[in-house]
Formats: structure tokens, sequence, C-alpha cells
């Protein structure tokens, strides 16, 4: 069985971005993953968008204002996954992120590693963002 990935997404009045965020963590092409939206206080309809995606896959909560560290440490006590992604309430993966990283985990077995990608600006068309391999380096 696939291992279990979390994507934890700490928001804070991210209105106007967070259906992009959340579409991008559903459309990727790793198949076991839980979505975790940690609404952070927000005054505006941050939690409301967000929980039109709620479901299986997507978990949606909301807390009084205590910071985006607080949000975060939140989704993480919420979490289920083998692996973490950490993904800002404005920021998109590209479809294929995740499961490129999981692919590059079984070449290093160990349970201390760290994958990271280049940041990348999506002007539009965001659906059809793709990630690059540019390669890998791994510090023990």
């Amino acid at each position: 069985m696939k291992q279990l990935v979390s994507i934890l997404i700490p928001a804070y009045n991210a209105e106007a971005w967070i259906a992009d965020t959340i579409r991008s963590a559903i459309t990727q092409t790793w198949p076991r993953k839980e979505i975790i939206v940690v609404d952070d206080g927000s005054t505006d309809q941050t939690f409301a968008v967000a929980r039109r995606f709620a479901s299986k896959e997507v978990a949606v909560v909301t807390q009084k204002n205590q910071g985006a560290s607080a949000a975060r440490n939140h989704a993480l006590s919420l979490s289920q996954g083998d692996y973490i992604q950490w993904l800002d309430a404005d920021d998109l993966l590209s479809p294929d992120k995740i499961a490129s990283q999981m692919e590059a985990s079984k070449k290093y077995p160990s349970n201390r590693i760290l994958f990271s990608s280049g940041w990348g600006y999506f002007a539009y068309r965001t659906e059809r963002a793709c990630g690059l391999r540019l390669g890998w380096s791994v510090a023990n």
C-alpha cells in the first residue's frame, strides 16, 4: 500500500486564493493523500470557501486567530500521514509534485529525509502547471 501524504494548509484571510490552493492539492496524482485546512480565525470568507471542498479527503477546521505557527501545529496534530506536505494558502502545487518526490524517496531509504523543489510563478492557466526534474540532492 502506498504511503499517506498529509497536505497541511494554514489559512488566514486567504479568500481570494484558497479555492485554487485546495484544488491544486486535490489534483495531486499521488493517490493516498489527506488535505487539512486550518482557518486561523479569518475575518473574510476563507472558511466558507474552504468548507465547500470538505469531503472524505479534505478536512476543514477553524480556530480563533493565533497566528500561522499555531495553525500549522493544529493541522499537524490532526494529520495521519507518513509524510507531510506544507502548503501556504496562497501557493499552488504542480499536479505531480508529491508523486515525483515520493518516487525519489525510494532511492534514499531513510526516516530523516527532506525533499524540496524550486519555486515557480504561474501567471495564468495554473491547471497546466507541471514540475520539472532539475536533479535531487540529499544531505544526511
